[in-house]
């Protein structure tokens, strides 16, 4: 049976259901600024970080609002709605789940810390966490594996051990999150975002619902 000692959170849309809003901070922020915003970037906005988003725009709509204020107005919009962000369903049981067992848990994200640090705070997370991750902390982002690897070397560190990779877990709800962890390693779970999403290709098992996702875990 598998002991998983060390849990890699992914964040958004992983622990907490907060992909609608992070669609509508863009299309409110550039509307703001005269933007009617396609709906046809939505798929690409979710794989991306603000700064990819703003590149984005500016290359293909010409949007040229200066990146630093784009970026602290959509954190503004974001952080107005951190209330309204559930948790996706069945992650607060997984948590106490591996926090009964003694495992290490720790956040690995994309995202930059004025985006993640609140949302986990705010839903009184923090205390699950060994740390969390962010695109702060290393060089390049998923799916190159330097998250993860980073995020590793920062647990050994943490337990004072090198760790086997065979006891972590990485859950992601991204494909580009399961190649990232694949690459460094680690072995991981896909839980995806909608039920109609293709599986990832180097995922333990690609799955949607509560139901699947807790049977899942107490294989172990």
């Amino acid at each position: 049976m598998v002991q998983w000692n060390y849990i890699f959170w992914d964040c958004d849309s992983t622990l907490l259901d907060n992909s609608r809003l992070h669609w509508e901070k863009h299309v409110a922020v550039t509307a703001r600024h005269g933007v009617n915003l396609d709906a046809k970037y939505r798929a690409e906005f979710y794989h991306n970080n603000g700064e990819q988003n703003w590149q984005l725009m500016h290359r293909e709509i010409g949007f040229d609002v200066p990146i630093n204020q784009y970026l602290q107005e959509i954190d503004d919009w974001y952080h107005a709605k951190i209330l309204e962000i559930p948790l996706r369903a069945g992650v607060f049981e997984a948590l106490q789940y591996f926090k009964d067992r003694h495992a290490r848990q720790c956040v690995v994200t994309n995202a930059r810390k004025a985006s993640v640090l609140p949302m986990i705070e705010n839903k009184g997370l923090m205390d699950f966490f060994e740390f969390a991750w962010c695109k702060e902390d290393y060089p390049n982002r998923k799916p190159h594996p330097a998250p993860y690897l980073t995020a590793y070397d920062k647990m050994c560190e943490i337990v004072g051990c090198a760790i086997d990779k065979g006891e972590c877990l990485a859950i992601e709800d991204d494909p580009y999150g399961v190649t990232a962890a694949a690459a460094a390693g680690i072995p991981v779970l896909h839980r995806r975002l909608y039920d109609e999403t293709p599986p990832a290709p180097g995922a333990l098992e690609s799955l949607f619902s509560e139901e699947d996702f807790l049977r899942f875990l107490s294989q172990q």
